[in-house]
């Protein structure tokens, strides 16, 4: 019911947003123009913007092949128990794309370009314990008093 009401709300919404002459639709076609070239020359007038833009955008990409690197390893080396039929399609899939040119999931990701950041090789990063210590007596008398809270408590 809920989903039928959103619907509803949502198609009133676009309906209200239709243009309904020729003049209101030239109107906001030449502001969606407008918005277009804007956004397109946005890189010209903020050129250092666009650039650490593209560094943010490039190191996050490299993360995810990293990754994606990193989880066709695990579903290869433990396909084994799925089948003969899947671990032989997995590791065909991975022999192709070590045969591409791209690196182990454990190796090293090199960039050719210096401005990247090298994703380091996954290292097992073990939980620290909780070690609970005696406690420090930290807090002066002053912190140890309650606070006053009125004649009527």
């Amino acid at each position: 019911m809920m989903f039928l009401m959103r619907s509803a709300f949502w198609l009133m919404v676009l309906i209200l947003l239709i243009p309904t002459d020729g003049a209101q639709q030239k109107k906001i076609y030449g502001m969606a123009q407008t918005a277009v070239a804007d956004i397109g020359s946005f890189c010209d007038r903020n050129p250092e913007t666009c650039a650490s833009g593209q560094y943010a955008v490039n190191a996050l990409v490299q993360k995810v092949q990293y990754g994606a690197r990193m989880v066709q390893a695990l579903v290869t080396d433990h396909a084994d128990g799925f089948g003969p039929g899947l671990a032989a399609g997995l590791n065909q899939a991975a022999a192709v794309g070590l045969a591409a040119g791209e690196s182990q999931p454990g190796a090293t990701a090199a960039s050719t370009d210096n401005a990247m950041m090298p994703v380091p090789s996954a290292v097992p990063i073990e939980p620290t314990p909780w070690v609970q210590s005696d406690p420090q007596n930290t807090l002066s008398p002053r912190d140890l008093e309650e606070e006053w809270s009125g004649p009527n408590v």
